[in-house]
């Protein structure tokens, strides 16, 4: 089985912090460390650590940054099929970790920005099985929906913040058909304009026509709906570090279970066992591989 992801590859660098400086001031960070970061990027590496052909779709800058950017996803057996944008620098975001593992980023797309419809050709999907877009372009899922009927691959979508601004109208046109759609509670209850995440998920299970519904609630676990069948599964308990790549680390997990023919159940499941292990860790590609991820869920009485 192959995956393909298409979306952002940045370089992240990571400052820990015990509090926000105000205007014009200054604070110590207690830590610093940089690492490969972009959501479609961090699930290619997650993914590939589930066990799975992994290819990465995206640009990058032609500056030692988008170099060391791809560098370290070879390093992770992920293959690359990147369009490398003269003139523009890499994307970089600065995190700001709090001790409680909460983040906060600043994102520079730069040449990210540089990917186009038009860039994804047929021939970038060759023995694909499954094709996952973590992005919020719609024009780039559009495009991609029709490569997946070509070449016979299922679609997963995570459009984060970007794709949920847009409106309930726009997001059902764009994600119709798709397989699994992948959003955060915030996300859920903004395109819902509800506050309460179960109205969300309730909402948008009738009006986005799609195979899975899957809306992940930080420390409360996640739900999934499918089928007129909505199921929550507890998040495990652990003492975060750094929660930049959760969602990247559990939408991996959850492909991957489901590419294996998994039930609802044991996808969720799953999938919040390697989110809670990733954020016991620090950056975006700290996410574990399958068998760390048995091992745990093995350790705690579960067998799957």
């Amino acid at each position: 089985m192959k995956v393909a992801s298409i979306g952002n590859l940045n370089f992240d660098i990571y400052l820990r912090i015990s509090e926000l400086p105000g205007p014009d001031e200054n604070i110590e960070a207690l830590d610093l460390y940089t690492g490969g970061g972009g959501s479609a990027a961090n699930f290619a590496v997650a993914v590939a650590r589930m066990g799975l052909g992994a290819r990465f779709i995206g640009a990058v800058g032609d500056d030692p940054l988008g170099d060391i950017s791809l560098r370290e996803l070879l390093a992770e057996g992920v293959e690359v099929a990147v369009k490398r944008v003269t003139g523009v620098r890499s994307g970089v975001v600065v995190v700001l970790v709090h001790p409680d593992g909460i983040k906060r980023m600043v994102s520079f797309r730069g040449a990210n920005l540089g990917l186009t419809p038009a860039d994804l050709t047929p021939d970038k999907f060759e023995g694909v099985n499954h094709i996952h877009l973590a992005t919020g372009r719609t024009e780039l899922i559009t495009k991609a929906k029709e490569i997946a009927r070509e070449v016979g691959a299922s679609v997963s979508v995570d459009g984060g913040t970007a794709l949920a601004r847009k409106g309930l109208e726009i997001v059902r046109a764009t994600v119709e058909g798709v397989d699994v759609v992948f959003m955060n509670h915030v996300e859920a209850k903004m395109l819902a304009n509800t506050g309460d995440h179960r109205s969300a998920v309730e909402k948008l299970a009738k009006e986005l026509k799609v195979g899975e519904l899957v809306v992940t609630l930080g420390p409360l676990g996640a739900v999934a709906y499918r089928g007129g069948k909505l199921l929550h599964v507890d998040a495990f308990k652990v003492a975060a570090l750094d929660t930049t790549g959760a969602g990247d680390s559990f939408a991996a997990a959850y492909i991957a279970m489901h590419l294996r023919g998994r039930d609802l159940y044991e996808k969720l499941l799953f999938a919040n066992a390697a989110a809670a292990i990733k954020v016991t860790r620090p950056g975006a590609r700290s996410s574990p591989r399958y068998d760390e991820v048995r091992s745990f869920l093995e350790s705690l009485g579960y067998k799957i």
